[in-house]
């Protein structure tokens, strides 16, 4: 059941992400422009009235988005395979297949582009997110192993 959750959850992301890549620039820049008064709202508790930029919200969205794609992705493979050793370079694929494609519909829409530097950002946030659930899995592994050990030697 764990593992059929993690798929669903992986493809929608999947669908989610490329749903944003397909709406037509004013419909992004409205979605952009409502978490932009939030930041905004939330440099001026800063005392920094103007500290975030639209630009600013959108990277940080791909980055961010990409992030938890790349986590979720990485976490099916691992509960599907079994460990992440072996197959990262499937993962590495479709880590990059993903933001390729997101920017490939992004040409389409009227107002919209396609750049390569988002790839590159999309990326990113996929492998960093790749890396966070690693770094999980090894602290995991290791706490297991541990106990292990800890429990033969009593």
């Amino acid at each position: 059941m764990k593992k059929r959750i993690l798929l669903v959850t992986t493809l929608t992301l999947t669908a989610l992400i490329f749903i944003h890549s397909s709406m037509n620039a004013a419909e992004s820049s409205d979605e952009s422009g409502f978490v932009l008064l939030l930041f905004d709202r939330l440099g001026a508790l800063w005392g920094k009235p103007g500290l975030f930029t639209e630009v600013f919200v959108r990277k940080l969205a791909h980055f961010t988005e990409f992030s938890v794609y790349g986590f979720f992705l990485s976490w099916t493979v691992c509960e599907y395979k079994g460990t992440l050793k072996g197959h990262i370079f499937q993962i590495l694929f479709f880590l990059l297949c993903v933001p390729v494609t997101d920017e490939t519909i992004q040409y389409f829409p009227v107002g919209r582009s396609a750049e390569v530097k988002d790839i590159l950002l999309d990326f990113s946030g996929a492998l960093f997110g790749f890396i966070v659930l690693a770094a999980v899995a090894a602290v995991s592994s290791y706490a297991k192993k541990k106990k292990a050990i800890e429990k033969s030697s009593e």
